[in-house]
């Protein structure tokens, strides 16, 4: 009887706070903006109450309330502090919000932080304790997913209720549902309520569950990274820097692998996996290192051909953190005895530099928009042109240090382009949006293209002037592309002119050319007489449409991997991607 009235208080009392968590949110959310006139009170308000309550329900259970709630305060507190010491790289409040960065590094610091408070709280010294630590952040993960998926069917049952009431002419749920604070109310009811249920049977509602599942998938990523990793002298690299999107893949998969092969070594030795697992655990460490220098390599590619931007001081930090994962697990194992030891052990001192990162990310010491004005303003002073620097983004995005940034540049008095560089930074400054500023830059008349496009196969050739007829859009969006370098220095644009048709009177074009960093644009074209005539995008044998392409793919056809292939009227074969212009 004292073990169920124990159970029923515990869930009353977490069920309690979860609705006045809710109301709070709430009334933070819905009234505080109202009401305070100040925008970084409102962010601290939001952010911190927000925090507070998240840390406060992770801890409730393992932790007892008076502890739990100093422990959620104080957490939240830092990092909302950091969060308003970073706004003020902004003018406004909200344009600093506009830069997701910022919000993901307040979060990810609570989130990673969250198991150490816990582990601590739980013992002296907890938060040194790999196995408290794990089974914490472990335990966490499943509390929350459990509770919200409880959540989810709590409101699935009111919804049903008040649809099945609604036959009858009984309206009185969605009536209270109409009242501004009841959802919230609920929501937290729900979720306190499941949170203290998924923590009354932790026995059997196990994180065991999910890692076990994690296991099964690890022999298939090492198969993929195998595969990937023998592909590579084949197939060359250059396909994995051509675009920016290869990073985040390759940096996705670093991430995939280090997961995998944490949930394999477990908390220690008696809960790892055995037997034929042990063996693809330690592969799969050994070749991890290889997705995640590629990742930095692309990164660092797109940084130096244009400059870095917020975007790409990011990734680059997310590369730098996975590569130091993967090599530290990889020397683990060369290691020997007491791989899975050393590799926990990384795992913790990791996981506190990652939380060190992300609190100096909102710190003046790494500041993203300063490194990336700073970047830009020497490819301005080494000459670089004004369509190649991120005017726009300063002018709108980056903040104080953009604005400043932009004065520097008009004081590069001694370039010889002076009165257009000026101009450029005018238009970006005027321009609502980037698509504005770029369809605006650079839009004097382009006199020819001749000689300019890449043709392909070799020996392919053009009468003069047969660029001339193109519209005005398709030739300046030619002549910028092959203005942009690609890795490799090779131009991003291209043209293969052949007989796609045998039985049509004249040749025809496939044009590739990057309009931007990741976007390719693709022009279907007739040589008629001495002119090319545009028919619209390429389209995929069998009426498939127009498929996407990266960079790379200009990188292929410049180098010549590609093939025209009779199936059965000719087609562009790029790496298994076939094209034929439009009829």
């Amino acid at each position: 009887m004292a073990e169920q009235t124990n159970s029923a208080v515990a869930r009353g009392s977490l069920a309690l706070i979860g609705a006045m968590a809710g109301l709070s949110l709430w009334a933070l959310y819905d009234l505080v903006p109202d009401m305070v006139t100040n925008a970084r009170l409102v962010l601290f308000l939001v952010a911190g109450g927000s925090a507070f309550f998240g840390v406060l329900l992770a801890l409730l259970g393992p932790v007892r309330l008076p502890r739990a709630v100093l422990a959620a305060g104080v957490l939240s507190l830092l990092a909302v502090l950091l969060l308003i010491w970073a706004s003020f790289r902004y003018d406004l409040t909200e344009s600093f919000l506009d830069t997701e960065h910022h919000v993901l590094a307040f979060i990810y610091m609570l989130v990673i932080a969250v198991p150490f408070v816990a582990a601590g709280l739980q013992e002296q010294d907890g938060w040194r304790d790999y196995r408290l630590l794990f089974d914490a952040a472990w335990t966490i993960v499943v509390r929350y997913a459990a509770a919200l998926l409880f959540v989810a069917v709590v409101w699935g049952v009111v919804m049903l209720s008040d649809s099945l009431l609604g036959l009858v002419g009984i309206n009185i749920i969605d009536r209270l549902l109409d009242i501004d604070p009841v959802p919230f109310l609920l929501s937290g009811l729900a979720l306190g309520l499941g949170l203290a249920i998924v923590h009354e049977l932790s026995e059997f509602v196990s994180p065991f569950l999910i890692i076990q599942l994690l296991r099964v998938l690890l022999p298939v990523l090492l198969v993929v990274l195998s595969i990937f990793i023998l592909a590579l002298p084949m197939r060359g690299l250059s396909g994995l820097f051509g675009g920016f999107s290869a990073a985040a893949t390759l940096i996705a998969v670093s991430c995939a692998a280090i997961t995998l092969i944490t949930t394999a070594v477990h908390r220690d030795d008696d809960q790892a996996v055995v037997g034929h697992m042990v063996t693809a655990t330690k592969l799969l460490a050994i070749l991890t290192p290889v997705p995640a220098m590629l990742a930095v390599v692309a990164v660092w590619m797109r940084v130096a051909q244009y400059g870095l931007t917020p975007d790409r001081v990011a990734a680059l930090v997310a590369a730098v953190v996975v590569l130091v994962y993967a090599l530290a697990y990889a020397v683990a194992v060369f290691r020997r005895a007491g791989w899975a030891a050393r590799l926990r052990q990384a795992n913790r001192w990791m996981a506190l530099g990652t939380i060190l990162i992300a609190a100096l990310w909102l710190s003046p010491v790494l500041n993203a928009e300063r490194l990336s004005v700073s970047s830009q303003v020497a490819r301005a002073e080494s000459g670089v042109a004004p369509d190649q620097l991120a005017l726009w983004e300063m002018s709108h995005e980056w903040g104080r240090a953009g604005s400043a940034g932009l004065v520097r540049i008009l004081e590069l008095t001694q370039r010889e382009d002076h009165e257009i560089l000026v101009k450029a930074v005018a238009d970006a400054q005027n321009a609502k949006t980037r698509w504005a500023f770029e369809r605006g830059m650079n839009n004097p008349q382009i006199e020819t293209l001749n000689g300019i496009v890449p043709l392909r196969p070799e020996g392919a050739s053009l009468p003069p002037g047969a660029f001339d007829q193109l519209s005005e859009r398709d030739r300046r969006q030619l002549h910028q592309a092959c203005a942009r370098t690609l890795p490799g220095g090779h131009p991003a644009c291209v043209m293969v002119v052949t007989e796609f048709d045998p039985l049509r009177a004249h040749p025809q074009a496939i044009a590739l050319f990057s309009a931007s960093e990741d976007r390719v644009r693709m022009l279907s074209l007739d040589l008629r007489g001495d002119i090319l005539v545009a028919r619209g995008g390429p389209v995929q044998p069998g009426g498939s449409g127009m498929p996407l392409l990266e960079p790379s793919a200009i990188i292929d056809v410049l180098e010549g991997r590609f093939e025209i292939t009779p199936v059965p009227r000719n087609v562009l074969d790029i790496g298994g991607i076939r094209l034929v212009p439009q009829n």
